[in-house]
């Protein structure tokens, strides 16, 4: 008499029969939004106490300008506490993207110009931005490969340094930390430039990267160690961080290594002076794929990290619950979307993130609503996503 088959072999079973399904759907590219372009789903099917299965389901599908999502409620903790892996599931269900388009809202770089998507209009960026543009309250910072200036929103410039190895802005875009060798130069910006608040030495190789709170977030050239510097002077370094994410708070999500191909999410402190980790907030194999492009939502509560196939939007504070709970626990994220691997997401406010896919942009909200952004006319495809911060 054969055996029933094993809950192993019965779940392998269906993982490679919804695999077969996922390869037979056609990758076709239309603008008007008509065809499926890309299928990602993933959920982990295992047996808890004795017999009862939870199961997850996640699916991206996308459909050009039209897209369509399809994906369940976020990830259990215990689905994902073995491998990681990615597989497939069954009971996922189909919801439309959502009706209509969102504006843009997120300032544009192509070239040397700017698209400042508040005023619709072109800016001349009158030189280099190799180091990036910012938008805050007083107009564009625009950083060339050793210099910095201010782009006032009447179209003149401020230069504001030069020689300078590296710069950041706070979360509200009043405070601008600049460095020149092994000194750190904090300053508040105004309309009319810089005005210096206090000067320190750090130690040589080291560059900023953002705020956490008032304190000066930065990092090694090669980006292996972080520490802060505190305005009191004080330079504090942690080890056994990967990444560190800049917040407006004292607490924020970074990275640490963890089995091989499945790195973790921390939350680090420097509310005791010190940059020290605090709590576990899950591990998985995605953050590893994106831990270099993620970004903080600018109330500090969200972290939007792009990986091939999607982007997840993780919740730090029911990251930290869950993994509190459970040891072996993944990140809890609250909305996934489409999404390039490789794309710098851009939080317009707190609610809503801008992230790229395939040429396109994509407002992926923290309720998981995603709508395809609406460029508007002659502004073409391809430019860069502007930074905010006031």
């Amino acid at each position: 008499m054969k055996s029933a088959p094993s809950e192993t072999e019965a779940t392998r079973a269906l993982r490679e029969m919804f695999a077969a399904q996922a390869r037979e759907v056609p990758v076709a590219q239309d603008l008007s939004g008509v065809t499926v372009r890309r299928a990602r789903k993933l959920a982990r099917r295992r047996a808890v106490l004795g017999g009862l299965a939870a199961t997850v389901a996640f699916v991206l599908t996308i459909t050009g300008i039209g897209v369509w999502r399809q994906w369940t409620a976020p990830v259990e903790q215990s689905d994902l506490a073995g491998s990681g892996r990615v597989e497939f599931e069954a009971d996922a269900h189909q919801v439309p993207m959502g009706s209509g388009t969102a504006p843009l809202m997120v300032d544009l770089v192509l070239g040397n110009r700017l698209y400042d998507a508040t005023n619709g209009t072109w800016r001349d960026l009158k030189g280099g931005a190799d180091s990036g543009v910012v938008r805050t309250q007083s107009g564009w910072l625009v950083g060339g490969s050793t210099t910095l200036r201010l782009l006032r929103t009447d179209g003149s410039q401020v230069p504001l340094a030069d020689a300078v190895d590296g710069w950041a802005v706070s979360a509200d875009g009043s405070e601008v930390a600049v460095v020149r060798g092994e000194t750190l130069q904090l300053d508040r910006l105004g309309r009319d430039g810089l005005q210096n608040l206090v000067t320190g030495a750090i130690p040589a190789g080291w560059r900023p990267i953002g705020f956490l709170a008032t304190a000066v977030l930065l990092t090694s050239s090669d980006r292996s160690q972080f520490a802060v510097w505190r305005r009191d002077g004080t330079f504090d370094q942690a080890d056994g961080l990967t990444q560190v994410y800049p917040s407006f708070q004292s607490d924020t999500f970074a990275v640490v290594p963890g089995s091989v191909g499945r790195p973790c999410l921390v939350r680090v402190s420097v509310s005791s002076g010190h940059l020290e980790r605090e709590d576990a907030a899950g591990c998985h194999e995605f953050l590893e794929r994106g831990a270099a492009h993620a970004v903080v939502s600018p109330n500090g509560q969200n972290l939007a990290t792009p990986f091939d196939g999607g982007l997840w939007i993780i919740n730090l504070a029911r990251s930290v619950t869950a993994a509190s709970a459970n040891g072996a626990a993944a990140p809890v994220w609250i909305a996934a979307c489409a999404s390039d691997a490789d794309a710098v997401p851009v939080w317009q406010d707190d609610a809503t993130v801008i992230t790229t896919f395939r040429g396109d942009l994509v407002a992926c909200a923290v309720d998981g609503t995603q709508r395809a952004v609406q460029a508007p006319q002659g502004v073409p495809s391809g430019g860069r996503l502007v930074t905010i911060k006031r």
